[in-house]
Parts: C-alpha cells; sequence; structure tokens
C-alpha cells in the first residue's frame, strides 16, 4: 500500500503507532491548523464475522466521545472513511499511559493520587450523566500530561443509552479491571466504571494489582466475596451500635 499522505481533510505527517487493525497518525488539520491524532482502521484488515461489529465498535468509538467535552476526556473531532480506510480524528495528547508509569514501578504519593483519582472521577461523573458508561476503565486508557492533568481515552467499548450494539451476555472489556456484573456478561451501568475505578486506586496506593491472573469464576467470586464483606462488616457494626444504645437505654431506666 502506498505511504498515506492525507485522510479526508486532515495532512498525515508521520505514524505515531500500528496495531492489528490500523495505524495512528499524527496529523494537521490546514482549515484551523491544528495538530491531531488519527486512529485508522483498514477495512481490507478486518476478516471474519466479526468483521463488521468490530467497525461499528470503532463507529460508537467516535460516537461516543464524541458527544462529551470535558477537559479529562480525550476531545473527539471528525469520524471519516477515505478510501477504504476508516478513521477517527481526535485530540493530540501529548503525555504517558498510566500503565506505563506503573509497569515502571513509579509510585505517586497521597497528593498525586488524589489529583489522578479526582479527576478520573469528575470525567466519569460527566460521562455518566450524558449517558456514556465506558466500560474499559483501567490504566492503558488513563493519559498523564505534564501539568498534571488526567485524561479519559478509548471509547471503542463504551455503552450508550439508547444504543442496542452491546448486549448482555457479551463479555467486553479488561477481566483485571472489571467488575462482577460485567465480567460475567450481564448489563451494566456508570457502578461498573466506579468499580474499576476503585481496582485503579487500589493499584497506586499498592503498587499491586487487585485482581491478578484469575480465571472467571475467581474473578467474579473475590470481586462479589469483597463487596460481600464489606455488607457484613457494615451490618455487624449497625447490630453492634444497636446492642450499645439498647445497654444505654436500660442503665437509664
Amino acid at each position: 500500500m502506498s505511504e498515506v499522505t492525507k485522510l479526508g481533510k486532515f495532512e498525515v505527517r508521520r505514524e505515531l503507532g500500528k496495531g492489528a487493525m490500523g495505524v495512528v497518525y499524527e496529523g494537521f488539520d490546514p482549515m484551523i491548523e491544528r495538530t491531531v491524532a488519527i486512529k485508522t482502521i483498514r477495512a481490507e484488515n478486518l476478516q471474519g464475522e466479526d468483521a463488521q461489529e468490530q467497525l461499528a465498535r470503532f463507529r460508537r468509538e467516535a460516537q461516543a466521545a464524541g458527544r462529551l467535552t470535558h477537559p479529562n476526556v480525550v476531545s473527539i473531532y471528525d469520524f471519516g472513511v477515505d478510501d477504504g480506510t476508516y478513521y477517527i480524528a481526535m485530540e493530540f495528547v501529548k503525555g504517558r499511559e498510566l500503565q506505563d508509569i506503573l509497569g515502571q514501578n513509579e509510585r505517586f504519593g497521597i497528593p498525586g493520587v488524589v489529583q489522578i483519582m479526582s479527576q478520573l472521577l469528575e470525567a466519569l461523573d460527566y460521562s455518566h450523566r450524558n449517558g456514556v458508561v465506558h466500560r474499559d476503565i483501567k490504566p492503558a486508557n488513563i493519559i498523564l500530561l505534564e501539568d498534571g492533568t488526567v485524561k479519559v481515552a478509548d471509547f471503542g467499548i463504551a455503552r450508550v443509552e439508547s444504543s442496542n450494539l452491546t448486549q448482555a451476555g457479551m463479555v467486553l472489556g479488561t477481566p483485571s479491571y472489571m467488575s462482577p456484573e460485567q465480567f460475567m456478561g450481564q448489563t451494566v451501568d456508570g457502578r461498573s466504571d466506579l468499580f474499576s475505578a476503585g481496582v485503579i486506586l487500589y493499584q497506586l496506593l499498592t503498587g499491586g494489582e487487585a485482581f491478578h491472573r484469575l480465571d472467571h469464576d475467581d474473578h467474579a467470586q473475590g470481586a462479589a466475596g469483597a463487596a460481600a464483606a464489606s455488607v457484613d462488616a457494615e451490618r455487624s457494626g449497625a447490630a453492634r451500635l444497636r446492642c450499645r444504645r439498647a445497654e444505654g437505654a436500660r442503665e437509664a431506666s
């Protein structure tokens, strides 16, 4: 295939990375003189029964993130197709993936953890209020800029309200960061993203993964067990409080 020099109205400047289905380029919009990142998929690289589904998910990424305008979400500018190449033009972000930082055993102090998590939660709150559930919150999809700004990226498997693209029974996402409901293929809402954010918080604080190399049953039972233990603890605390109140009432009488 000849070298790509243009996609739609965007000039292609250089290749930033390459995957199994496509290439990510640095591009330029000459109309408004803005540098962009261009994520591509070539239809000829998609094979089998999943080809149309993969294209639909690529389009869904543009639609999901495209409805969001928030300082902690990577902005989407355009979606199109040019000579068999589907592309998404998005905000060009200069930063590091949180996954790379954690992979090099770099740690954050408590103020740094608070800064990251507060911005992540603000992005999720905004997304959920606009009907978008990300469903793949993980360190690889969180970008840290030099000034400390957090950017949430990759809405490729996001669930958008009123969409029937993703349905119950389909397991999509990254197992180590999934909620039990998502892991078991159930329909999820914004609370699943919050569970994933909690797993990231655990990793930021401890330096280790909460769920590492677990199989399907272990993950679901482990996560559900942690939740059950929390509920049991709350019930036990409430029971002790009721007992103390009852004892106090008897002494007063």
